[in-house]
């Protein structure tokens, strides 16, 4: 049996690389799930070993693919008040979530739950979890537009 984090990283690495017909509430649902498995992933610890190679990596093209009706959305740093606006942009968000969850699942195959548990964790803090967080806040946008129609 998989840890739960690592389940909900291959569950959102398969939606966005592999299921047919990928819905944006399929997507919020499998962020909201990746969220939630950070909070009780175990530290972990790093194993000495290398990264594993970018031959594995999701192309932009591909997740744009996938993803047809999303794109740029607005967005402002938290912690700056007034913030200066900014442009998101949904299918990087996607293809940098993706791509991190994949070295941890690569991670996990090669040198098990603790370099993998330790991987999820500081990548999360430190570049997909802000991918993951105004994403899901972009996408909680659009389904409630959806639901009004």
């Amino acid at each position: 049996m998989l840890p739960p984090n690592i389940s909900a990283a291959q569950r959102f690495v398969d939606l966005v690389t592999r299921d047919g017909n990928p819905s944006i509430a399929m997507l919020a649902r499998r962020l909201d799930e990746l969220a939630l498995s950070y909070h009780d992933t175990p530290p972990g610890r790093p194993a000495d070993n290398d990264a594993p190679t970018s031959e594995d990596k999701v192309e932009y093209a591909d997740i744009g693919s996938r993803f047809p009706g999303l794109g740029y959305y607005g967005s402002a740093d938290p912690n700056e008040v007034p913030a200066e606006a900014t442009i998101g942009d949904a299918i990087d968000d996607i293809l940098d979530i993706t791509n991190d969850l994949k070295e941890v699942l690569w991670r996990f195959d090669r040198f098990g739950p603790d370099d993998a548990h330790w991987h999820f964790r500081l990548l999360y803090r430190m570049h997909w979890g802000e991918h993951l967080r105004d994403l899901a806040r972009y996408l909680h946008s659009r389904l409630w537009d959806e639901d009004e129609r």
